[in-house]
């Protein structure tokens, strides 16, 4: 069993992926900036896991992060972010120590750089997860599997909905400030982040729900894999208000939003009022020329957040245990199979329809 170093492991999703991982065996090393906070949370998981302090934007410490641990003997499991600002310093590592990687990235940037580095990693034999989170990992899957076989659809739409209950990570608030009407290149033309919102079939227990324009690497994805020629990502929220906020932001000049606006939100997140659940929704919806329309949905009422970082947890576990393995950069559902992606996720409990 190899070690999982978990980049940002302190944080909202980090410490979901890194206490899975340790409940199922494998030893972790907490890594982030803050040694001191990845030592308390190290201990709390307690022997054989442990913790440094390491800068993920960093070639050179994320290479001495890698050599302390063990080298070609760990694998990287980057949960840090955003994404977007991170550049190829752990990506850089991995090919220079000899570790295999994977992410929870859902950064279209981000994946376009990792995918440009694979015939880096296929030339050292190494292997690289990238995407492991609900979009596109999940969502892709779900599209695999409706797919079948005769003539392809026409158009694709994926769908992130969050439970107002989930801990809201800078991360993923800053990210979802960036997007505030910013032009998005997708193939059937240029759309702009959270507008364009759309009722959205979201099983029960939330039932439809409208959701906005989000950007994500399906865009990239799902042209290829599914042989569309139109795809929209939607992100939506369960507080109809939080929703109304951020589109009607979104029609303010784009690019006005900045760290600050982000780190208000933030705060104004973690002090909204404890209504809601905390569980989540992805939705992928094929629509067919002729009319024909498949969803498909992996949903809970509660622990969302760990349902959406679930195939980051899979594909670590197979990273550090086993031998044979896909090399190159690889989505989740490339890496794990999407029909095994999908029945690990509902073993777990979540509902998979």
């Amino acid at each position: 069993m190899k070690t999982a170093i978990v980049f940002g492991g302190c944080g909202t999703f980090g410490s979901i992926v890194a206490r899975d991982l340790a409940r199922l065996g494998v030893p972790i090393v907490i890594a982030g900036r803050d040694g001191a906070r990845n030592e308390r949370f190290a201990a709390e998981l307690g022997a054989p896991h442990r913790a440094i302090a390491c800068d993920v934007k960093l070639l050179a410490s994320c290479r001495d992060a890698l050599k302390s641990c063990g080298g070609s003997n760990a694998v990287a499991v980057n949960c840090a972010g955003p994404f977007s600002h991170l550049g190829s310093a752990l990506l850089d590592a991995c090919l220079e120590v000899g570790c295999s990687y994977c992410d929870i990235n859902d950064d279209r940037s981000y994946f376009k750089l990792a995918r440009g580095m694979n015939t880096a990693f296929v030339e050292r034999r190494l292997s690289a997860v990238c995407g492991c989170a609900s979009l596109p990992a999940i969502s892709g899957a779900l599209a695999l599997k409706m797919l079948g076989t005769g003539a392809k659809p026409e158009r694709a739409r994926a769908t992130l909905f969050i439970g107002n209950k989930n801990p809201k990570g800078f991360a993923a608030i800053n990210s979802a400030v960036e997007s505030l009407n910013r032009p998005i290149v997708a193939p059937q033309g240029i759309v702009y982040g959270f507008r364009d919102g759309e009722a959205i079939p979201v099983p029960k227990p939330f039932g439809p729900r409208k959701a906005y324009n989000f950007e994500s690497p399906e865009y990239d994805l799902f042209p290829e894999l599914l042989g569309v020629k139109s795809v929209s990502v939607k992100a939506g929220f369960e507080m109809r208000l939080a929703n109304a906020a951020f589109n009607a932001l979104a029609h303010l000049p784009s690019g006005i939003f900045g760290a600050r606006f982000a780190a208000l939100m933030f705060w104004l997140g973690k002090c909204s009022p404890p209504i809601g659940c905390s569980g989540g929704a992805i939705v992928t919806e094929l629509f067919w020329s002729d009319g024909r329309v498949c969803v498909g949905a992996v949903s809970t009422p509660e622990h969302g957040q760990r349902m959406a970082v679930l195939p980051c947890v899979f594909a670590a576990f197979d990273l550090c245990s086993k031998t044979e393995l896909k090399t190159g950069v690889s989505t989740a559902y490339e890496f794990l199979g999407s029909g095994s992606l999908l029945k690990r996720i509902e073993a777990e409990g979540f509902t998979v329809s």
